[in-house]
């Protein structure tokens, strides 16, 4: 959710001046952008280009302080992110038109529309090397801030503003997942940092496969299992929402190689993709809503969670723990 903040090139080049990396050739603005103001940036330096993304923060991150430090180690665990680059004084965060904003070098690929089975296998790897690198942490993570507070709330924004079949849907839902999250055995899970927001416009592919993640700022302490259920939901589901077993098995199965997931948690997967979809459902409306009041939002459509949340609703997925382990 953001109008895109608009930049004044003196002014940007000003901020860039403070980070010394060179001289600007052009900017442009990123067009996957939804909750903070991204541009791309080409400077020049010593005869050879380079290509940045300057991120101007519009909302604070799930992670609040740790979100620096969260970055830097990830990337000295050598995971594809990008570490934040400090400007001259040596701070992570520097200011342009009034707002915070960081700097981070551009990592190329591209972003899968149809992903395959080895793209998701590759990002299953990713999200295990994430969760254990970041297992032990010398700083705090907030936790994971959709709880079922949080779900409540964003539900009773939406009351009378949606078709009745709609809100029951949303209701039903919301309440089953609230009664799910004050379950003894669920607050057992494991519980670790998550990226909270794998989508595939967070993830990059080249030729020789995954090169970069990005947007740590769903960053949070959280149930583990939810990494893999909002892959899942976007990554594994087909156009009517529901999950494909091969995709959805061939995730779990690269991710448990790794790190080796709990009988509870396979046995609460089903429930917890159900809890992604309707947490960025709600997220979605919310935003939507909001928007046809301030007319300049942009925002993603919150339909394709509603027909998961449909298809979960109806057909919980199966998972077999033996087909963790068949080669």
């Amino acid at each position: 959710m953001n109008a895109v903040t608009q930049l004044d090139v003196l002014h940007l080049e000003q901020t860039i001046a403070r980070y010394d990396i060179g001289e600007l050739i052009r900017y442009w603005p990123a067009t996957n952008g939804i909750e903070n103001s991204n541009y791309f940036l080409r400077l020049s330096r010593e005869n050879s280009e380079r290509e940045y993304v300057l991120t101007i923060v519009e909302q604070p991150s799930h992670s609040g302080a740790a979100y620096v430090s969260l970055l830097d180690a990830c990337f000295e665990a050598g995971l594809p992110v990008a570490s934040v680059i400090r400007n001259a004084e040596g701070n992570p965060y520097d200011e342009l038109a009034g707002k915070p904003v960081l700097l981070a070098r551009r990592l190329a690929g591209r972003h899968p529309h149809n992903p395959i089975v080895k793209q998701i296998e590759a990002l299953a790897r990713f999200t295990a090397r994430f969760h254990l690198a970041t297992a032990r942490l010398e700083f705090p993570v907030p936790d994971y801030p959709r709880d079922a507070d949080w779900l409540l709330d964003k539900l009773a924004i939406t009351e009378g503003r949606l078709p009745y079949t709609s809100y029951r849907l949303l209701a039903d839902t919301v309440a089953r997942v609230a009664s799910l999250l004050t379950r003894r055995d669920v607050r057992g899970l494991p519980k670790g940092v998550i990226h909270g927001d794998l989508f595939r416009d967070n993830v990059l592919f080249n030729e020789r496969g995954l090169n970069g993640v990005l947007d740590f700022h769903h960053a949070a302490t959280g149930y583990l299992i939810y990494d893999l259920a909002v892959i899942a939901n976007d990554w594994c589901t087909d156009a009517n929402g529901t999950l494909d077993p091969e995709r959805t098995v061939a995730l779990m199965r690269a991710y448990n190689r790794l790190r080796p997931l709990t009988r509870h948690e396979l046995w609460f997967f089903p429930s917890f993709t159900l809890y992604a979809a309707v947490a960025f459902w709600l997220s979605r409306l919310s935003v939507a809503l909001q928007a046809q009041s301030a007319g300049n939002l942009r925002f993603n459509n919150p339909e394709e969670f509603q027909r998961i949340v449909q298809q979960h609703s109806a057909h919980s997925f199966y998972l077999d723990e033996r087909l963790l382990n068949f080669e």
